[in-house]
């Protein structure tokens, strides 16, 4: 009672003044807390067409561009402000030249939630709780490829300020197609079909956009593509991707199908070059990759995949013999192109099920048709596929283990080993042809060689090799039966000329053993020797030390003989290849001294004619 009595006594007037200005100034606080979202509201959609335009053109990529929109709505409230935005649509401003990358972008809505300002406005970051964009397209004009990334990059748009971290913490993305042409010839160069796409925890950061080999961070991601194309070659040949979903969460991706194809016939294509040039079409491939490491690939560019599976594909390859081979290439090994590769790649296990390769060549000779050899059936298993130093560890082999079946009948096992630190590439090459009618062979042969294979059947052949960059040698086991020549007319066709007749008995009686083992039982080992033709492909380099053993196998040439020969035909070849080299060299030379004589007298006519017109003028003057 004395404590309520105490209290009365500094309970004045001006006390109760007080608390009735502090109670008044609480309620109209408390009225403007409330009115506040309208104000700002009122003020937002006032002002939205500005405002979001300015985020939009704010950045370097669409600094000179032009935003338009169909409705905006923005509703203010304390935890962040929910956007609807209809009929977007960004269009480059006509002071773009064409130097310049342009984009026409259209989407038709855009709804955010949470967004918060105070990052934007302070902290250069937009930071969304959530994010729908749908139906989104875009088709973006570029310089060509060299123009981008060989000349010294020019400064962004002085007015354009990235920024320096967009954050959704749920993102969904309907429908996104992109397509990016070159401005020059107005043609595709990329183009992706229908996106989709839910994300979680997604982080896109100034880091990212300056770093090349970055994408985005991100928790959790899955999504979807119908179809995605690349086109190159001045874009006479493309990728065409379909059907593509991939998922963070169980580390999976898949593809329908996959393929690469040229827009133009073999013979079409390969007349365009004056040297020799691959026509290739790969088609019809699945392909699954599990135990795949997004995040190395989204934040460092690096490929990591524990198992990738390929089913069902066609390779067709031609190559126009008629055309001038450049004896200066150098096809790589596979360790040095492992470890030249820009992409930092490692593939625990790739196997490859169910596929088809076709090689078909037009000879350089009067053949009125092309040869070609196939392999079906195959079904390989490729290990350590890496240049990832850190993953693949001690494990320096990459090692394909393959069956197939050449020209549709003959089983064929091969087992080959690289060696990816060995400086000189070695590896090894190990494996078993079993039962084929060698007539089947014709169809390379005959073209090739104006001889055909009247009879034989290889009932088993064994080849085991060590070879390197520079050469291979190796046992082979050529076991056949019934082997028979015959020698072609002009048209490449068999017939009963006496000549022919003579010479083709002859070859299967004095130069080629028609069995082996013999009559006597006698099983005769080939020996293997090739040394390595550097400008052509490594496929080539097995074929020929393959061929090399079949051939000794036939002829009886021992090893030495084969080191012989192979050495002075390596010698012609280098001599020959030196000669044309310098001789290119002094022709280039010689164009060059041509071409600055040719300058010189241009400079000097055009001197005298201005000299002449100059006299002209003064005589007309006097």
């Amino acid at each position: 009672m004395l404590f309520f009595n105490n209290l009365t006594q500094f309970y004045t007037p001006k006390m109760k003044k007080l608390l009735i200005i502090l109670s008044v100034l609480i309620v109209i606080g408390f009225i403007g807390f409330l009115s506040l979202p309208i104000l700002i509201n009122k003020y937002l959609n006032s002002n939205a067409d500005r405002l979001i335009s300015n985020m939009i053109t704010r950045t370097s990529r669409f600094g000179e561009h032009e935003v338009t929109f169909g409705e905006i709505v923005l509703n203010y409230d304390y935890s962040g402000t929910y956007l609807k935005i209809r009929n977007i649509r960004v269009t480059p401003s006509e002071s773009l030249g064409k130097d310049r990358i342009k984009v026409n972008l259209t989407v038709d809505h855009v709804d955010l939630t949470g967004f918060k300002w105070f990052p934007f406005l302070f902290r250069n970051t937009i930071t969304v709780d959530s994010a729908l964009l749908d139906n989104i397209n875009i088709v973006s004009s570029t310089p060509p490829w060299d123009s981008l990334f060989n000349e010294p990059k020019k400064q962004k748009n002085k007015n354009g300020k990235d920024y320096d971290l967009i954050e959704v913490k749920n993102f969904k993305l309907n429908d996104l197609s992109v397509e990016i042409k070159n401005n020059v010839y107005d043609s595709v160069r990329i183009a992706m079909v229908n996106m989709d796409i839910n994300a979680k925890e997604f982080r896109l950061t100034k880091d990212n956009l300056d770093n090349p080999n970055s994408l985005f961070d991100v928790e959790m991601i899955h999504g979807s593509i119908e179809k995605a194309q690349i086109h190159f070659d001045q874009f006479r040949q493309y990728t065409l991707v379909e059907d593509i979903d991939f998922d963070t969460q169980t580390k999976r991706m898949t593809i329908g199908s996959i393929g690469l194809h040229n827009k133009m016939d073999r013979y079409a294509y390969t007349a365009l070059f004056e040297g020799r040039q691959s026509w290739i079409d790969i088609s019809k491939a699945k392909m699954e990759l599990s135990g795949v490491n997004f995040g190395s690939y989204l934040q460092k560019g690096i490929v990591e995949v524990d198992t990738l599976k390929s089913d069902g594909l066609q390779l067709e390859l031609f190559m126009d013999k008629r055309k001038k081979e450049d004896l200066q290439k150098r096809p790589q090994m596979i360790n040095k192109t492992m470890d030249n590769l820009k992409q930092i790649i490692h593939i625990e296990h790739l196997f490859i099920n169910n596929s088809y390769i076709k090689i078909e060549e037009r000879p350089d000779n009067a053949s009125p048709k092309s040869g070609f050899i196939f392999f079906s059936d195959i079904n390989a298993h490729v290990t350590n596929v890496s240049n990832y130093i850190e993953r693949r560890g001690k494990n320096r082999t990459l090692e394909l283990d393959l069956t197939a079946k050449l020209m549709g009948e003959g089983p064929l096992t091969a087992i080959v080993k690289f060696d990816l630190e060995n400086p000189d590439g070695q590896f090894t090459l190990k494996g078993t042809l079993g039962k084929l009618n060698l007539k089947s062979l014709n169809t390379m042969i005959e073209p090739e060689a104006k001889v055909g294979l009247k009879s034989g059947t290889v009932s088993r052949m064994d080849f085991n090799i060590l070879a390197n960059e520079y050469d291979g040698s190796g046992e082979l086991i050529f076991r056949y039966e019934n082997l028979e020549v015959e020698l072609l007319n002009k048209d490449f066709e068999a017939d009963e000329n006496v000549l022919r007749k003579i010479g083709a008995f002859l070859a299967n009686r004095i130069v080629i053993k028609s069995n082996n083992p013999g009559k006597n039982g006698e099983l005769k080992k080939g020996n293997v020797y090739f040394i390595r033709e550097k400008h052509k492909s490594m496929f080539a380099y097995w074929w020929k030390l393959i061929f090399s053993g079949m051939k000794s196998t036939v002829t009886g040439e021992s090893m030495e003989e084969m080191k012989k020969k192979a050495l002075e035909k390596n010698n012609a070849a280098t001599s020959s290849t030196s000669k044309s080299a310098s001789s290119n060299v002094e022709k280039n030379e010689s164009s060059k001294e041509a071409k600055k004589h040719e300058r010189e007298e241009k400079k000097q006519v055009r001197k005298n004619q201005r000299e002449e017109k100059s006299a002209a003028k003064k005589d007309t003057t006097d």
